[in-house]
């Protein structure tokens, strides 16, 4: 929440007439939180464009509430324009501000699907295909973690100052260590399945589980299907003859 606030904030501070606290727009005073609002406080719903960004690819949104009129005029559109083309581009040069990296191995190879964690923070990021990743960040003190499949789990202690006009290099170098066989593994993606699997491409992402299953016809299964396959036991595919 702290993230979009700021980022509110940067736009809103950057724009001519916004926070200024002699502007009233739309009959309504919004000099108290000079210029930014949580949408919340205006209405709420689940399921909508800013939610997906977020949870499905880390974007963050922000909503700008240019005037009051939905359809203005031809001859208003360039002094709306002048207003807002500082804001857009401090709000653009926001992309430098947090951390970015690397997470690999001792050998220096990237670690692809890895997740980058930061404390007091419900949201993690995942490594890309070289294992690079980048996450906006306020300024302050950061406790970052970066765990792997596979490999050792490494936390770090970062401090991000408030005058940094790029994002402070944060990489992680992962030890491998060995895996015991467990009952559940059939339940997460095999080596092959990750290395098909890119958390930028969205596509892909809600196609894996076809990549699973091969070539294997789905088909719709009885209610008690899930008992078997979630314990690890051979469904019983004689039953379904019956079914």
């Amino acid at each position: 929440e702290q993230v979009f606030k700021q980022l509110a904030r940067t736009y809103a501070d950057a724009h001519a007439t916004m926070s200024n606290n002699d502007t009233d727009r739309c009959g309504a005073s919004f000099y108290r939180n000079r210029g930014i609002i949580n949408g919340a406080l205006w209405y709420s719903f689940a399921g909508g464009m800013s939610d997906f960004n977020y949870l499905h690819t880390n974007c963050m949104e922000i909503t700008v509430e240019l005037g009051c009129d939905k359809f203005p005029s031809e001859a208003e559109l360039y002094p709306e324009w002048k207003r807002n083309k500082e804001a857009l581009l401090s709000f653009l040069e926001s992309v430098h501000r947090g951390i970015k990296g690397v997470v690999k191995d001792l050998d220096g190879n990237g670690i692809k699907g890895a997740t980058v964690s930061v404390r007091g923070i419900r949201r993690d990021v995942t490594t890309a295909e070289d294992g690079d990743y980048w996450r906006l960040l306020n300024p302050g003190t950061h406790i970052l973690t970066a765990t792997a499949k596979g490999f050792s789990k490494v936390s770090k202690r970062v401090y991000l100052p408030h005058n940094m006009n790029k994002a402070g290099l944060v990489d992680f170098v992962l030890e491998k260590v060995p895996v015991e066989p467990d009952i559940n593994d059939h339940l997460f993606p095999t080596t092959d399945t990750w290395d098909r699997f890119d958390p930028y491409n969205q596509f892909e992402r809600y196609s894996s589980r076809d990549v699973a299953e091969g070539d294997e016809e789905r088909e719709e299964k009885p209610w008690w299907w899930n008992y078997f396959s979630q314990s690890g036991i051979s469904p019983p595919n004689w039953l379904l003859r019956n079914v």
